[in-house]
């Protein structure tokens, strides 16, 4: 059964459509109807419907604005015009919105019902084609010639001139244009636990079908690259103009996110990274996306984490001892102490087999040791709070690589309990900075998530994890909220007017602070403050 919700200012419409349609028959669930777009906009989200029939002229958002939302919005969602007016220009235009169909007023209960019908098919074959396993697997086995993997493969580990990447594009019929680049690595949860192996009897399918899902949506709509890798992740590359190409790969990310959701019913955690200039770069931006994937035991799975909001500084460069440090930098930025370890055991067993000097031996712990305080003050803290004044005058004490192990250990473990704590303190400052911005900028109609962000230095996509998990409220719901609040307590101790109170609360139109108040409050402004004063009575 699909979901469905109708938006139109004339009650009567909707009334008549829900009473006299067999909804049950044409395989359709009604779950809402509104009067307006801007409320429809916002039950979208709650109510998850798979088409929205909207007519165009409706009072506060109408319905070609409401189509452009949904189309940026949910990608997924079928939209479906309902009009009057047989207008080429509002035609013209809903076909750039990716409007699904129109329908002419008056409504014919029989042609109504025909067109649900001929949705419900088109929606089946959809899904159909979604959820075809067999289909899919036909299409892992004549898909994806090996050397094409290989070489995309390579282009992200290691390093290959720009002459050898453009000729391998060229030759595999590839393309990814600049002038900026970008890595994204995407992957799928909980594909090998028993119950989804029970209900699709093969990861690998399902593994598959996220690639299909992922190359639909960002080399159609992007132009990028999207393949598999050896260890059965997803690597998207874009490219494009470097002051949006951020933007794009969080829009794409989302989308994806929200496909393989509906479809395998499943999470996808996606790991972004910061864009570079050429080509040859791509393999920096990938190795940070792996490591801002990384960070997801920390968000949650399904989340879609930029290096930016996680990195706290850039790797060094790759000879033997600066890639064991990179390695394990990365495991203490990350908070994996038992990759510590073992980077650690690895690290020093190789050191005790290379008769290296104990001049040597005391100088990689002193590079080890300056490298964990770079990290601390990059990090914006101040690492004598954990390591005291002098930290290195604790090195000579050291009398065996065994002992060095230890020391090295017990420091990496320290740092990693140090930064877990201030980066939850720096966290939870920005979001009472964020709280104290938003309570004195509520009376605004122009605050907006986007603005708060920007005010507490924050990407939209990981404030917004952060704000859920703090209040329990997303941005909407809690700003919705406190503006409620306030009007109640004007209501109740002042004499002001209901749209001199609206304005003071961020309302520019009057009645449609008076619809949400009603729907939030259960009673009109004027009602409730009634109701006030007669509680206050003696």
């Amino acid at each position: 059964m699909y979901k469905m919700i109708i938006v139109d200012d004339e009650d009567e419409v909707r009334e008549g459509v829900e009473r006299l349609t067999d909804w049950k028959r044409c395989g359709f669930e009604l779950v809402g109807d509104f009067s307006n777009g801007r409320d429809a906009l916002e039950a979208v989200e709650r109510l998850r419907p798979d088409v929205v029939i909207t007519d165009i002229n409706m009072p506060y958002m109408d319905g070609m604005e409401l189509a452009a939302h949904l189309s940026a919005l949910y990608r997924e969602l079928k939209v479906v015009i309902l009009t009057g007016y047989e207008d080429f220009e509002y035609a013209k235009q809903a076909i750039k919105l990716k409007v699904k169909d129109y329908l002419l007023k008056p409504i014919n209960l029989q042609e109504f019902t025909d067109f649900l019908l001929k949705m419900k098919r088109e929606l089946d074959d959809e899904q159909s084609r979604m959820e075809d396993m067999s289909a899919l697997k036909q299409r892992l086995n004549e898909s994806f010639p090996l050397l094409r993997e290989r070489f995309l493969e390579k282009l992200v580990t290691v390093p290959m001139t720009e002459h050898d990447i453009v000729q391998k594009l060229d030759y595999f019929h590839l393309s990814i244009e600049g002038p900026a680049y970008l890595a994204m690595l995407l992957d799928l949860e909980d594909a090998d636990t028993p119950p989804v192996a029970a209900a699709y009897g093969d990861r690998e399918l399902l593994r598959f079908a996220m690639l299909n899902i992922a190359q639909e949506i960002i080399e159609k709509e992007h132009g990028g690259i999207v393949f598999q890798t050896n260890h059965d992740k997803c690597v998207a590359l874009l490219g494009g103009a470097a002051e949006k190409i951020a933007v794009d790969a969080q829009r794409l990310a989302a989308h994806a996110s929200e496909a393989v959701r509906k479809y395998l019913k499943l999470d996808v955690s996606i790991g972004i990274g910061s864009f570079c200039q050429t080509r040859r770069e791509l393999r920096i931006s990938y190795q940070e996306a792996c490591s801002a994937l990384d960070y997801r035991f920390l968000l949650g799975i399904g989340s879609i984490i930029s290096i930016h909001d996680v990195e706290f500084g850039r790797r060094m460069s790759t000879s033997s001892y600066y890639e064991f440090e990179k390695k394990l930098m990365a495991a203490v930025k990350t908070a994996k102490a038992a990759q510590a370890s073992a980077i650690l055991g690895d690290w020093f067993l190789e050191l005790k087999q290379s008769g290296a000097t104990p001049g040597n031996c005391y100088g990689y712990l002193h590079r080890i040791l300056a490298a964990l305080i770079n990290m601390i003050t990059q990090a914006g803290f101040d690492d004598s709070k954990l390591l005291g004044d002098d930290p290195f005058a604790t090195i000579p004490a050291l009398k065996s690589v065994d002992q060095m192990k230890g020391w090295v250990d017990e420091t990496c473990r320290s740092v990693i309990a140090f930064l877990s704590e201030q980066r939850t303190h720096v966290n939870n400052t920005q979001l009472e900075d964020a709280l104290m911005y938003i309570n004195d900028h509520y009376s605004s109609p122009e605050l907006s998530l986007q603005q708060v962000c920007q005010h507490v230095f924050l990407s939209l996509s990981y404030f917004s994890s952060l704000f859920k998990q703090h209040t329990g409220d997303t941005f909407v719901e809690y700003l919705t909220r406190l503006r409620l609040d306030k009007a109640k307590q004007l209501l109740a101790g002042t004499q002001l007017k209901a749209y001199d109170i609206a304005e003071r609360v961020g309302y520019a139109d009057p009645q449609y602070f008076s619809v949400i108040f009603k729907r939030r409050i259960g009673m009109t402004p004027k009602e409730y403050r009634a109701t006030m004063k007669e509680n206050a009575s003696p």
